[in-house]
C-alpha cells in the first residue's frame, strides 16, 4: 500500500511539473499577426504582399526588401539560411535562430528570421540597421520611415515646364537621386502608378527629391493633369 502510494505521489507530481513546462512553452510561444503598418525609404513609400507582427517587431518578404534596398539575396536551403550582400556588407540569418552573422560576426537579434506559409520573412529593424539605415517609427500614422545614410552615386533633374515632365523618359543607376523641379506657376507633383513614390504638390520653383533603390521601370504622372502629364524612369 504505501509503494502504491508513493507512486500514485511521484506519478501526480511528475504530471504537474510536465503541465508547468507545457504551460511555459505556450506563454514563450510568438505572437505572430498580419501587420497594417506602412513603409516608407527615404519618404517613397513601399508596398508587400505580406507583413507581419511577430512580438512586437515588423517582418518582411526577405528577397523583396533587399531588392528595395539596393542588396543582393541567396538560399541555403539545406541549413536554411538568408544571406544578404549590400556593398562591403553581409548578412547571414538562419531561421528560426537568435543569432545572426554580420561581417563574420556573430550578433544578437532580437526576433529570428521566419519560415511562414513556406515564405522567409525578415527582421526590418534589423537589416536596415546594420546596413547603416536609419529606422524611425511614427505611432500616429503606424508608419516605418527608413532613411538611407549612404549618398546617391548620382544625381538628376527632371523639370516640371508647360505641362511637360523633361525628360519624359530618363535612364538612371539604382540608387540615383531624381529631383522634381516645377517651373510652371500653377501645381504639379509626380506620383509612380506603382505606388512606389509620391511627391508632394510643388508650387513654382519648389522641387522634391526620390531615390530610386530597385531596378525597374517607374511610369508616373501628375495628379491633378493625370490625363496628358506622363512619364517615366528606367532603373539600371
Amino acid at each position: 500500500m504505501i509503494r502504491k502510494s508513493i507512486g500514485r505521489i511521484a506519478g501526480a507530481a511528475l504530471a504537474v511539473w510536465m503541465g508547468a513546462l507545457a504551460a511555459c512553452g505556450a506563454a514563450s510561444a510568438e505572437t505572430i499577426v498580419k501587420s497594417d503598418m506602412k513603409i516608407k525609404l527615404n519618404g517613397s513609400p513601399l508596398s508587400y504582399d505580406q507583413a507581419y507582427l511577430i512580438d512586437n517587431s515588423l517582418f518582411v518578404p526577405y528577397r523583396a526588401f533587399a531588392e528595395t534596398i539596393g542588396a543582393e539575396v541567396g538560399w541555403d536551403g539545406d541549413t536554411e539560411t538568408v544571406t544578404v550582400k549590400k556593398d562591403d556588407s553581409t548578412i547571414k540569418l538562419k531561421i528560426g535562430s537568435l543569432s545572426a552573422t554580420v561581417n563574420g560576426k556573430t550578433t544578437a537579434m532580437a526576433a529570428p528570421a521566419q519560415l511562414i506559409d513556406s515564405s522567409t520573412f525578415v527582421p526590418v529593424r534589423f537589416l536596415s540597421e546594420n546596413f547603416g539605415i536609419q529606422v524611425g517609427y511614427d505611432d500616429a500614422t503606424r508608419t516605418v520611415s527608413l532613411t538611407s545614410g549612404g549618398e546617391a552615386k548620382h544625381a538628376y533633374t527632371i523639370e516640371i515646364s508647360e505641362f511637360k515632365f523633361g525628360p519624359a523618359e530618363l535612364t538612371v543607376e539604382a540608387g540615383s537621386t531624381v529631383t522634381f523641379k516645377n517651373l510652371d506657376n500653377v501645381k504639379h507633383n509626380a506620383v509612380a502608378t506603382d505606388g512606389s513614390f509620391q511627391t508632394p504638390l510643388l508650387g513654382e520653383n519648389e522641387t522634391a527629391s526620390i531615390t530610386l533603390l530597385a531596378p525597374g521601370e517607374y511610369d508616373y504622372y501628375c495628379e491633378p493633369h493625370k490625363s496628358f502629364m506622363k512619364g517615366k524612369i528606367i532603373v539600371k
